[in-house]
């Protein structure tokens, strides 16, 4: 079976005793089951990953639906593609892919972790990580059945992993934030909106017979080879609520009749190999004109973020 381990797998060692936890808790575990002390910079969580740059190209007429004066003009992108988890050689046939990405002009910046899940396993950080420590676990089955009984967004979280398949290329993958901002629309209102980045070349998966045949190394050099043949590119959306819809909650999917504001386009030219594989893509790092998910997660993996990268220094 399939399991989702997200871009912000917030992992810890124990059950807590008590309804919160602390990024600086999170961390510790990361370090404790990933951190290798012969390699002290080596990122803990999506370790296996590799770096990508190009540029953003937005709409010729993006101010009539947004005022984000980053996206008004062309970008630089560096960009890292990841396998979630800390194992340097996980498998590519994973289910969790994660984008990471920096977008900037010289003046602002905007950070993402996208990843390739729509949903997340709970609403909370203490929900999250009491699932990511029970699963794959066989001596704690009966916990995780009493995780799915009290949580209804564990089992959709599962249920959504095993929908997954292996892609054909990381170009044919569409990466999500889950979390919605409020980006301000072009009289400065705010919009609720989650941001999508789907793969031009289509989202195409191998069947089950060809997931075989590749093994489990093949999509850095397969990018590799796409990037040779030309760019790579995803187009830019923000996808709006319905008033409905939930905002505050990453584990809530929404349905497909919201509409779609296209904002550009990712065009990624460059193989750069693992030469940001040490940087800090910080989700926290919004331009003018976007304001920061309300969500109770985003903030936690901020600091978590931040905490093992300086770790890493």
């Amino acid at each position: 079976m399939k399991y989702i381990f997200l871009i912000q797998a917030l992992l810890v060692s124990i059950v807590f005793a008590t309804e919160s936890i602390t990024p600086t808790q999170t961390a510790d575990f990361f370090y404790h089951k990933f951190g290798d002390k012969a390699d002290p910079h080596r990122k803990v969580n999506h370790t296996k990953g590799f770096c990508v740059s190009g540029e953003f190209l937005p709409r010729k007429d993006i101010r009539e639906f947004v005022k984000v004066p980053l996206l008004y003009t062309k970008s630089e992108v560096l960009a890292r593609y990841s396998i979630g988890g800390g194992n340097p050689k996980a498998s590519d046939k994973s289910s969790a892919h994660g984008f990471a990405l920096k977008l900037k002009n010289g003046k602002q910046e905007w950070d993402f972790a996208t990843l390739n899940s729509v949903i997340n396993s709970g609403k909370t950080p203490d929900v999250i990580v009491k699932f990511l420590e029970v699963i794959g676990d066989p001596t704690k089955k009966k916990e995780l059945q009493e995780l799915i009984k009290k949580y209804p967004s564990v089992k959709r979280a599962m249920d959504y992993g095993d929908t997954i398949g292996v892609p054909v290329s990381l170009a044919n993958v569409q990466f999500n934030t889950q979390h919605v901002y409020r980006v301000s629309d072009s009289d400065g209102k705010l919009m609720n909106a989650k941001i999508i980045f789907v793969p031009q070349a289509g989202i195409i998966e191998l069947s089950e017979k060809e997931a075989k045949k590749v093994g489990d190394d093949f999509l850095e050099k397969r990018l590799e080879a796409d990037l040779k043949k030309g760019s790579v590119n995803y187009y830019m959306y923000l996808v709006l609520a319905n008033p409905k819809d939930p905002v505050d909650d990453i584990s809530a999917a929404w349905e497909n009749t919201n509409k779609k504001i296209f904002l550009g386009t990712l065009e990624l030219k460059t193989f750069k190999g693992n030469s940001c594989n040490t940087d800090l893509f910080l989700p926290g790092m919004l331009p003018n004109g976007v304001q920061a998910p309300v969500d109770s997660v985003f903030e936690f993996r901020n600091q978590t973020y931040s905490i093992t990268h300086q770790r890493r220094e």
